[in-house]
Formats: structure tokens, sequence, C-alpha cells
């Protein structure tokens, strides 16, 4: 084998190795937010019926307002950046609903992100009618 031909197949071997480590990230931070908002719904589930039952808009809002906190917190502890603009929630009469979007860095240089991709979940939880 040349030493061409054998830096090439290292060259390859690294990429597919960062490409795996990159993709493993991602599904982890995916399946980190997917639980940090479930739990965040499920723990919202008593409160919610309450807050429905008094017919306060501000009590409903309020609802929300601790549900996004309590995301948005969940996710710093996990390491995730958040902003307020990132999590939106949303309180029906039968169900919680929440969505949160976020960047997954690629490629960093000098601190700042390159290359990110964009991901995002959407989960709703049901709670029956008050």
């Amino acid at each position: 084998m040349r030493l061409g031909s054998l830096i090439r197949w290292v060259a390859f071997l690294v990429l597919i190795c960062w490409a795996g480590y990159t993709l493993a990230g991602a599904g982890f931070s995916y399946y980190s937010a997917q639980e940090i908002v479930d739990k965040a719904l499920r723990d919202a589930g008593a409160r919610h019926r309450a807050a429905f039952l008094t017919g306060s808009q501000m009590a409903v809002e309020a609802l929300a307002g601790s549900v996004r906190s309590a995301i948005i917190l969940n996710a710093l502890h996990d390491g995730m950046r958040l902003d307020e603009g990132d999590v939106s929630v949303a309180a029906r009469a039968t169900d919680l609903s929440a969505t949160v979007r976020w960047a997954y860095p690629v490629i960093t240089y000098g601190g700042r992100e390159v290359l990110v991709v964009p991901m995002s979940i959407r989960r709703t939880y049901e709670v029956g009618s008050p």
C-alpha cells in the first residue's frame, strides 16, 4: 500500500468516526430534550385542572409560564442553551403542548458555531377535560 493511499484511508476513517460522533451527539440531544419536555408536561398535568377550574386566564398563563421555565431550567441543567423564544407552551382545556427549538452545533471555531443542525420537538400531554 502506498503512503498516499494510506493517508486517504486514514482521513476517510477519521471523517466516518467524526460523522458518527456528531450523529450520536445530535441523537442524545434530541432524546434529552424529549425527556425534559415530557417531564415538565407530566409535572404540570396535576395543576392543569386547577388552573382551568378557576376560570382565570391569568392562572392558565401562569401554568404555561411555569412549564416554560421548567423546560428552560432543566435544559440548562443538561447543558442545552435555550432562550425564552425557543420554547412555546400552550394550555388548552384538554391538553398541554410544548414546542422546543434549538440548534445542535456540528462545527465550532473560535467559540462561534459555524455549522449547526436545527432541531425541534413538539409534545402534547392529554389531561382530560376540566
